[in-house]
């Protein structure tokens, strides 16, 4: 019952939508890259791959690549987060696509935006105004990748690299 409090009080201050019903503890237990872990229900162990809603992060490749995945390990693996599913279940690759909070420190990715390290994705990102405030401070205070005269999004770099299609967090 405090987990939920909790949560819809992270809820209404970083100005997310609260969904209890498609919300759940879980543990870290792998760190891919950047927008991409894998958590271990409570119930039953159950591993789930989860792809960060609403951002795009540097590739392991790409400048920051590594930087960002660091970032993410220190902040969340093997720890207590809340998982909370978004309109668009799972992506292409069948990965959660979902919000990410930490107890008394918010999202990851309003994290990962507040240090400079992700892109908000506005494909998949239609009302992530503080999100996009959070990206924008970072850009002028030229915080991790905005340190760089022109940074490359990663769905930029992926076409790049080789052609590929971009990586859609949508079917």
């Amino acid at each position: 019952m405090r987990t939920i409090i909790l949560f819809l009080l992270l809820c209404l201050a970083l100005g997310v939508p609260a969904t209890p019903a498609h919300a759940y503890p879980a543990r870290v237990v792998e760190v891919t890259d950047g927008d991409s872990i894998t958590i271990e229900t409570p119930h039953g162990g159950d591993r789930v791959k989860v792809r960060l809603h609403g951002i795009d992060a540097p590739e392991l490749d790409q400048p920051y690549g590594q930087a960002v995945k660091e970032f993410v390990v220190s902040a969340v693996l093997f720890k207590e987060v809340l998982v909370r599913h978004t309109r668009q279940d799972t992506d292409r690759d069948g990965r959660v696509v979902a919000v990410v909070d930490i107890a008394g420190l918010g999202n990851l990715q309003g994290m990962l935006l507040e240090a400079g390290l992700a892109w908000v994705w506005p494909k998949y990102c239609r009302d992530c105004k503080d999100w996009e405030a959070m990206q924008a401070a970072a850009k002028s205070q030229k915080r991790g990748l905005w340190a760089d005269e022109n940074p490359v999004p990663p769905w930029r770099w992926r076409l790049e690299k080789g052609g590929a299609k971009p990586v859609e967090q949508g079917r």
